[in-house]
């Protein structure tokens, strides 16, 4: 079959977010000798990217910086230009399936399906992208951009012919949205375990936390419709009790200044450790120097659906994860045996699970192993994204 693969993230290198899902598929469809296109944003030539990923080819798209201060304007910009781009590519291919990830890049793909009408468009869907933008939407016009922005994020979710989701949550939303039931499956999130895995962490820690009793570690894009700052006041309770733990914010993100203030409001420098943005071959190694990982999320709609990286690169680096307690995450993660959970928005009881895990070194040991015994089982990428194909070949095959 050929295949298009669309997704508006910097897929080479790998920017995080839903680009380690995407660059697996596209690694998956190729070694079932499919003919795999890829539409996406990249910081390398196109040649390079179409050779790391074994793709047919590659069609650059318009990147935003995902750190940048104006990032929501141009994506504004950007997307109307990435959708057009991608419907050009769907006429001039003629694919047999687009594989399109998130809503945006699916209306992109249903525009250009008008001139393909035999292309099969199977929605990708991780995340409502306008969802949590009501944090960006202080200025009118912007307000206005996100309305029309859900309005076509509904139709991508109930035009699609296919949908595979990240949780039996973002199902129950899709159909929600008004997508058909019987027209989506579920394929998770996971990680690859030959990037995160054990590894010796103790110069890192001598480096950045000397003295620190323990490091709890919270990486990846750090934006304000994560609700960030709830970590920072459940730290302010913990270093009461335990004055040498350390808190390590590993990634980038537009609430870090933000987060930076409130730090040194609180007179907790000395507790934490921004590192900046992180690639991710170096991220497992962070882990390995902490002795547990956080998932800081809302409990608003769009999270509620999503299963974040977070909980299973913890976990593939032996480490234990203390989550919100959100309906996608408890699909994943049992309470006591796999990960602790916290009463999302409330920073007490954050707090209270942290200083658990600090005196319990037992229990930590316990939760990290479980949860590595589940990834292998589970959440390898190679398997699930096998998995996603296998569901791709289906919906393709006539009758």
């Amino acid at each position: 079959m050929r295949i298009l693969v669309t997704i508006f993230e910097k897929l080479v290198p790998i920017s995080g977010g839903g680009t380690p899902r995407v660059s697996s598929l596209v690694k998956a469809f190729s070694a079932r000798g499919h003919e795999v296109h890829v539409a996406s944003p990249i910081a390398v030539k196109k040649e390079e990217a179409a050779a790391r990923l074994g793709s047919a080819g590659w069609l650059p798209l318009q990147g935003v910086n995902r750190l940048g201060r104006w990032k929501m304007p141009k994506y504004m910009l950007a997307f109307p230009y990435n959708m057009l781009r991608v419907a050009a590519a769907v006429r001039r291919l003629q694919p047999d399936v687009v594989v399109a990830h998130n809503s945006i890049a699916g209306y992109g793909a249903l525009l250009g399906q008008r001139w393909s009408p035999h292309s099969l468009v199977v929605l990708d869907l991780t995340d409502l992208l306008f969802e949590y933008l009501e944090d960006y939407s202080r200025d009118g016009w912007l307000r206005a951009v996100i309305g029309v922005g859900r309005r076509l994020e509904t139709r991508a979710i109930r035009e699609s012919d296919r949908i595979i989701t990240i949780s039996q949550a973002m199902k129950d939303i899709a159909v929600q949205y008004g997508a058909h039931p019987e027209r989506i499956d579920v394929v998770p999130d996971g990680v690859d375990t030959s990037i995160f895995h054990s590894v010796d962490g103790s110069v890192l820690r001598q480096s950045h936390a000397p003295g620190a009793s323990h490091v709890i570690i919270f990486h990846g894009a750090i934006d304000p419709q994560d609700d960030p700052g709830l970590l920072v006041e459940a730290a302010r309770l913990v270093v009461k009790e335990h004055g040498q733990a350390h808190f390590w914010l590993v990634g980038n993100g537009s609430a870090v200044p933000d987060l930076k203030r409130k730090v040194e409001h609180y007179s907790l420098n000395d507790n934490f450790y921004f590192s900046g943005w992180v690639e991710q071959p170096q991220v497992a190694n962070y882990i390995c120097a902490s002795d547990m990982g956080l998932v800081v999320l809302p409990d608003v709609l769009s999270a509620r659906g999503r299963v974040t990286l977070k909980e299973f690169e913890y976990w593939a680096c032996g480490r234990p994860a203390i989550l919100p307690r959100l309906p996608a995450l408890e699909e994943v993660a049992q309470d006591g045996e796999t990960a602790l959970f916290y009463q999302p928005g409330d920073a007490v009881d954050l707090a209270q699970k942290i200083g658990r895990l600090i005196e319990d070194p037992e229990l930590r040991v316990r939760l990290g192993q479980k949860g590595l015994a589940l990834v292998k089982k589970r959440y390898e990428w190679s398997r699930l994204a096998e998995h996603f194909v296998e569901l791709c070949e289906t919906y393709a095959r006539p009758g």
